[in-house]
């Protein structure tokens, strides 16, 4: 125990006073991530057992007793579909207080509102003109704005569609995951130990909180590209591309050999986790931050070549580093350039160029992996809606792979493209079956999905295809009498 409890506090024996105070501000802002973090999660749990509680409560005062006064027996069965039920009715009153499923929730709550409860014509009232699609979106934005900004992890986090330039001050105090955590506090006490032996520590700070601050504008310059436009709407945090820029600053420097190669390698190494975290383990727009790593390194390597100065070697050294990493994300880009072209090409009525062009890009995006859910849906919705000419076959067989892949809404717009044209019946009853199938499990417009199983019926009715209908439309009719039983949904416009 004594040799262990040693090891773990071998790196304390070479701190000074300033950096047991840096330890401890970096230990205060993990607590407060930390808590942050997890506080909707508790939240939930604690919203989960109230569920438990007032039920099992209203059943054994209420609800049992109303079956047996039918002539009823309440057993477990009828118990566990009441709860579901019950469950159901609680969440529309007492929303998720995880924040990102509260957020979809209320993007579905603001439809039906502006599309069936008078959204459109209040806004037009309010503004003397009928709104587009582009108001519509701008209207939904500030909406889910009020309600993100209640919470300090959306507040102080810099977000570039919103432009939220101040949040520029604060969006380092938040970090975007454990590991992104664990990873800082080892490396930057490294960096600023060894940076120390070279420059004055209040140098090393400056910098820190220098580069922290305007890393974010550089994070905006790259978003604004076709290829990371989708991240736009998503939150930036952590300290990633200062860590990088004193990376770079702790591996060059003019008088050749000052710096032990080993400190070098350890600087390179650390870079590469340090890209291989934000691309693997963070979400979205830190894949962004993955690709502008190496050139906060190399920055920090001109600062290191100049207090004091580098050695050419480690030039080299950085270039190749950075000439890796574009490496690696060439063949994402070259994709997703490929249907972004295509669909330019679409517009502009270049049927030919255009098919080819997203023929190949949105197949090798299904062929990805990991498979980017989001890229593919979006990518999907777009071609759907473009004027390219592809067979119905090949809407199929995306919709097909698609579903495969677990992406049912982009399964259900290829799809449904597809059969539009198809002339084979069997493909076709395959695919209103698929079609049905997904909507079912999604629960996104049974009604369509029941209109699509007739129809698989209806060509043959004696096949295995359609003996799954059959099946299938027992469980769409059990998800619309639960619905009917649960009651009309009223949405309010709150936050």
């Amino acid at each position: 125990m004594k040799k262990i409890l040693s090891l773990i506090l071998k790196p304390f024996r070479f701190f000074k006073i300033h950096h047991y105070l840096t330890f401890v501000a970096i230990i205060a802002i993990g607590v407060f991530n930390f808590e942050t973090t997890l506080d909707p999660k508790i939240q939930q749990l604690r919203q989960e057992k109230d569920i438990q509680e007032s039920f099992d409560k209203w059943w054994l005062e209420e609800r049992a007793q109303e079956f047996k006064n039918v002539g009823l027996t309440p057993d477990e069965k009828i118990k566990a579909q009441e709860f579901e039920l019950y469950k159901e009715r609680y969440k529309v009153e007492n929303p998720t207080p995880i924040i990102e499923d509260r957020i979809e929730e209320m993007k579905g709550e603001f439809l039906e509102w502006w599309e069936n409860q008078g959204g459109k014509e209040q806004y037009a009232a309010e503004h003397g003109s009928f709104p587009t699609d582009k108001q519509y979106e701008a209207e939904l934005k500030k909406w889910i704005n009020k309600y993100t900004d209640k919470f300090i992890r959306y507040r102080w986090a810099y977000i570039p569609s919103r432009g939220n330039t101040e949040s520029l001050l604060t969006c380092s105090l938040l970090i975007p995951s454990i590991w992104s955590f664990i990873f800082f506090v080892v490396i930057f006490m490294f960096t600023l130990m060894q940076l120390e032996k070279r420059w004055n520590a209040l140098f090393v700070y400056a910098y820190a909180i220098v580069i922290a601050i305007i890393s974010g504008f550089f994070v905006d310059l790259l978003v604004n590209t076709s290829f990371f436009a989708q991240f736009a709407t998503e939150r930036y945090m952590g300290v990633s591309l200062m860590l990088c820029f004193l990376l770079g600053a702790n591996t060059f420097d003019k008088e050749k050999g000052s710096i032990p190669s080993y400190i070098c390698k350890i600087s390179e190494f650390a870079l590469v986790a340090s890209m291989a975290i934000d691309w693997f383990l963070n979400p979205g727009i830190f894949n962004a931050v993955a690709v502008e790593s190496p050139f906060f390194f190399a920055l920090g390597g001109v600062a290191g070549y100049f207090m004091p100065h580098r050695v050419e070697e480690s030039t080299q050294q950085s270039t190749a580093v950075a000439q890796k990493a574009e490496d690696s994300v060439a063949p994402g880009e070259r994709t997703r350039n490929m249907i972004s072209k295509g669909l330019e090409a679409a517009n502009n009525g270049e049927n030919e160029n255009a098919v080819r062009l997203l023929q190949y890009g949105f197949t090798a995006l299904l062929k990805e992996e990991p498979i980017k859910f989001q890229d593919v849906k979006d990518a999907a919705n777009k071609i759907a809606g473009c004027y390219a000419e592809f067979p119905s076959t090949q809407w199929i067989e995306w919709g097909a792979t698609a579903k495969q892949k677990n992406i049912p809404e982009a399964a259900i717009a290829l799809l449904e493209k597809g059969i539009t044209k198809e002339k084979d019946e069997n493909l076709l009853r395959r695919a209103h079956f698929d079609i049905a199938e997904l909507r079912i499990q999604t629960k996104a417009d049974v009604n369509a999905a029941m209109e699509h199983l007739e129809k698989v019926i209806k060509e043959k009715d004696d096949d295995k295809l359609a003996e799954q209908a059959k099946k299938l439309m027992e469980e769409g009719r059990d998800i619309l009498v639960k619905q009917a039983y649960a009651g009309p949904k009223k949405f309010k416009v709150t936050n």
